[in-house]
């Protein structure tokens, strides 16, 4: 059984939208806030869909970002993963796996709600 490492809080700063080569609706959602052992942490949830699936409840994430940590280093983070909305909720849930700059590889599971603009969850290590 994997290791809860912490927890994250991060609080949504803005979208864009865009097309990819392959015509598909781009989305990079913004995001700023902590995590345990990291400190401020900023990052982007990039991911696509074919126009025809707008109304999607499921599909691939990607994470970049970095954490600023208490000792003045910074950490990269890249990450993909899945997002999937709950029938009737106004919610994603997202679980992502993420390889840090240091050679570690940790597991993220979120929620983004919707309403509050918010994504919140656990770090757990990855066995």
């Amino acid at each position: 059984m994997s290791e809860q490492l912490g927890e994250f809080s991060l609080k949504h700063t803005g979208t864009t939208y865009g097309r990819n080569a392959a015509g598909e609706l781009t989305n990079s959602v913004n995001w700023e806030g902590t995590a345990s052992g990291f400190g401020a942490v900023w990052g982007t949830l990039f991911s696509a869909t074919p126009l025809s699936d707008s109304s999607a409840n499921g599909g691939s994430v990607e994470w970049a970002g970095q954490a600023f940590l208490e000792d003045g280093t910074v950490l990269g983070a890249l990450g993909k993963g899945t997002w999937e909305k709950p029938q009737n909720e106004h919610k994603w849930k997202i679980v992502m796996h993420v390889d840090l700059s240091t050679g570690d590889k940790q597991r993220a599971e979120g929620e983004i709600d919707l309403e509050t603009l918010m994504y919140e969850g656990k770090i757990y290590s990855v066995d």
